[in-house]
């Protein structure tokens, strides 16, 4: 047999070429994206467009932190209570002075009065006597400086504190605040001045007061001189790091150190500022760590300025290359989230970064002491996420409009209908995919029936040898070797069995599919017998790779089979229909030779018999090719009746033989559905068959008799009877039995020819022979549903 690979159509076949691909774009946009983006950042995040809203929200982030407050600093507080129990304000120095001794007795560090004294009291002239002995005697007492615009013309001027306490003061510092367009404080100038003199911050004069060892030159971002020496000039600028809301440091009243009610050891050694925190005393501020409408003091503002030098607690604005980096980082960590993930993995990268934002603006004050602008950042990262999607969507779009539209000019498919052309662009996107779909599953279900339409067992495996799909005809014949389930199951397992004509190797091996890129296959057969043509051929995707394989297994069986009839009938034809013809010529040519003498008696009767012999033979065939062919055409029938005219039909022969007939008939009409005709014809058979080889002198048994099944026609010879093997190839075309069967003449289509009509009616031939004890042929057909014979009905 010729293998499958060397067929001629199997040569002409040709791996698919490679169809155009799409321009592969996505690396390209997503470098423009990224370097458009970043830029976008950058510019925004260095020229503080958004400063008012990054201030906003770094306060909003400001309030969830938590500073340290150093246990050395006391507010002394002029509060509600205390105004209610002294009285209006502004109150007598004489009361400061007293305070002022009591602080003193218990020992603090430094005192900061922040209190406005720029002028003699009103009151009474030994007040600030006593206030100035008062300081005096402290000799750790810091007062005010401020500008004023005193008579409202827009001009700032120093108010000093008045010449009688000033004198006696340890240091004067300034209380002047930076308040930001949005009205809230958040840095202060740590010195403050002229040219020729500067001044401390109130809260740096109080630590040079207490002894505590400042850095030189101070921390804070340096200012340019001023254009001329008399300007008024600041210098070191520095953010305020807020320990907390109002009211974190620890506070005493006023009046309850007046009475004498704090104990000395509240003071001792410790920073404490006096100061106004009564409501409406007016010296107070909207801070960061101010909740909603609640303002800050001035001296609490200058406690926090304290807090942060003794502890060292930084906070500086980042400079704008460490704000650009800031804000480009995490949107550069969202444009390769964007990349490499999933839409769903990237959305939730995209939330983490925006998240981890926050959380580094908010611990960056503590951590490093810097306070970044993060709203570029955070806006680049929210853009990152929509703008590459809806890029891709657009990309995707357009790749499957121009796909769609080609589908539709595409003859090979069934028939798509053509996309809508009204509503907006993203209603045809819509409806253009939907058309798709509607192909895809069209096309979907045309691939499914078609491949369970085809009559052959057909396999799709992939490239490792594993069943992906299967058709109705494959369950089928897997079902005969109790296989039930296809899917998933290796190729060489399924056709462990199936083995190569030729070379009786299995037809497929573990790996042959990795090892080979052209369809290949052969003729084999299975463990049934089978005659297989096994085909095995590949599937490409667009770029030319395997994707997949069909394995499709043919049946040939009967074709084969057919073959080595059409071979065994060619080769009795050539013999038995010859041999006779030739002995008819080669009589005629003897009597030629001798023309003058009449043709013998005996002579003719071999022509005669040569002659009947070739008639018998073809008629022998006639009948099998009709018993094979025909439509058969049903009609219900009596079989004792058809087994009286197959005996009146062999009666000559067996009178010739003295064979008797002995015959049982039941009591009862033996209806079936039968042909007439080819049951007679079927019934003669075995009937002269049992005359032909029971021998001379005997008795032939027939009969019709009532069985569970149905009736059982019977025919019993007292012959040399048969072996089992003999009995195997007794139903073979053109098989005589050797022995004692050899001197009868025939040609080996008597049997054929009733085993085809019995079968064609249903039923099957048995036969049942020992050698010596003759032989019983019987065959058994169901009884007819009707009692009275009815028309002939045609079957195919």
């Amino acid at each position: 047999m010729k293998s499958l690979s060397t067929d001629p159509l199997s040569s002409q076949w040709q791996e698919p070429s490679q169809p155009p691909r799409r321009p592969q774009t996505r690396w390209f946009e997503w470098g423009l994206l990224s370097a458009a983006l970043l830029a976008f950042v950058v510019a925004l995040s260095c020229s503080r467009s958004l400063e008012h809203i990054d201030l906003a929200l770094t306060d909003q982030l400001a309030r969830l932190s938590v500073q340290d407050q150093s246990p050395d600093i006391v507010v002394v507080a002029i509060d509600d209570k205390s105004l209610a129990e002294i009285g209006r304000w502004p109150w007598r120095r004489a009361f400061h002075a007293a305070v002022l001794d009591r602080i003193t007795a218990a020992g603090p560090r430094a005192v900061g009065l922040d209190l406005i004294l720029v002028e003699p009291g009103n009151d009474d002239t030994t007040d600030d006597a006593l206030l100035g002995a008062a300081i005096a005697r402290s000799g750790k007492v810091v007062l005010p400086l401020m500008l004023m615009d005193r008579q409202g013309t827009g001009r700032l001027s120093r108010m000093d504190p008045a010449p009688a306490l000033a004198a006696r003061a340890a240091a004067i510092g300034h209380i002047h605040l930076e308040i930001d367009s949005d009205g809230i404080v958040r840095s202060t100038f740590l010195r403050e001045g002229t040219a020729g003199q500067w001044w401390d911050h109130f809260a740096i004069a109080m630590l040079r007061v207490g002894g505590f060892a400042l850095p030189e030159p101070l921390p804070g971002e340096r200012a340019p001189a001023a254009a001329h020496a008399d300007a008024w000039q600041r210098d070191h600028w520095q953010q305020i790091p807020f320990a907390g809301p109002p009211g974190s440091f620890e506070r005493v009243s006023y009046v309850d150190l007046l009475k004498g009610k704090v104990p000395p050891e509240k003071l001792a050694g410790k920073y404490v500022l006096v100061g106004a925190t009564a409501t409406g005393m007016g010296d107070a501020y909207a801070t960061p760590r101010s909740g909603q409408g609640e303002l800050m003091p001035g001296v609490e503002i200058s406690a926090n300025v304290l807090n942060s030098l003794l502890l060292d607690h930084r906070l500086e604005r980042a400079t704008a290359w460490q704000n650009a980096l800031f804000c480009a980082l995490p949107v550069a960590l969202a444009l390769l989230a964007v990349l490499l993930l999933a839409p769903t993995a990237s959305l939730l990268a995209s939330a983490a970064l925006l998240s981890a934002t926050l959380v580094a603006t908010a611990i960056a004050p503590s951590v490093v002491g810097l306070q970044f602008a993060p709203m570029a950042g955070l806006l680049g990262v929210l853009l990152a996420y929509p703008l590459w999607v809806w890029r891709r969507l657009r990309a995707a779009m357009g790749y499957l409009i121009e796909e769609f539209q080609r589908m539709e000019t595409r003859r090979e498919l069934p028939t798509m209908l053509p996309a809508t052309r009204s509503g907006d662009l993203l209603d045809r996107h819509i409806d253009a995919l939907q058309n798709a779909s509607e192909q895809l599953r069209n096309l979907n279900r045309f691939v499914s029936e078609t491949l369970n339409s085809l009559p052959d067992a057909t396999l799709i495996a992939d490239t490792q040898g594993q069943v992906l799909m299967a058709n109705q005809a494959a369950y089928q014949y897997f079902a005969r070797q109790k296989v039930r389930r296809l899917r998933g199951l290796p190729l060489h397992e399924l056709l462990a069995s199936v083995r190569r004509t030729d070379t009786l190797q299995p037809v497929f091996e573990t790996g042959q599919l990795q090892q080979q890129t052209q369809p290949w296959g052969s003729e084999a057969s299975d463990a049934a017998g089978r005659d297989l043509l096994v085909r095995f051929v590949p599937c490409f995707n667009t770029d030319g790779l395997t994707t997949s394989w069909i394995a499709s297994l043919v049946d040939i069986t009967p074709i084969r089979a057919a073959e080595r009839q059409r071979d065994v009938a060619l080769r009795f034809i050539s013999h038995d229909m010859r041999s006779p013809q030739s002995s008819i010529l080669a009589l005629l040519a003897l009597q030629r030779l001798q023309p003058e003498q009449p043709m013998a008696a005996d002579t003719l009767g071999r022509i005669e018999r040569h002659a009947r012999r070739t008639l018998d033979l073809a008629e022998e065939f006639v009948q099998l090719a009709k018993a094979e062919s025909s439509a058969y055409r049903l009609q219900t029938v009596d079989l004792t009746d058809l087994l009286d005219e197959a005996i009146d039909e062999v009666w000559p022969q067996a009178q010739a033989c003295q064979v008797r007939l002995d015959v049982q008939r039941p009591g009862e009409p033996a209806l079936c559905e039968a042909d007439r005709g080819l049951l007679t014809r079927a019934i003669t058979n075995l009937l002269g068959n049992a005359v032909k080889y029971g021998g001379e002198k005997t008795v032939v048994h027939c009969g019709v008799q009532r069985v569970e099944a149905g009736w059982r026609v019977s025919v019993t010879d007292h012959g040399p009877g048969m072996t089992l093997e003999q009995q195997k190839s007794l139903f073979q075309p053109f098989t005589r039995l050797a022995g004692e069967h050899s001197a009868t003449r025939g040609v080996g289509l008597g049997l054929v020819f009733v085993h085809t009509v019995i079968e064609r009616h249903g039923g099957g031939v048995q036969v049942v022979s020992q050698p010596g004890q003759g032989a019983t042929f019987h065959f058994t057909l169901s009884a007819s549903p009707t009692s009275t014979p009815a028309a002939p009905t045609a079957i195919g």
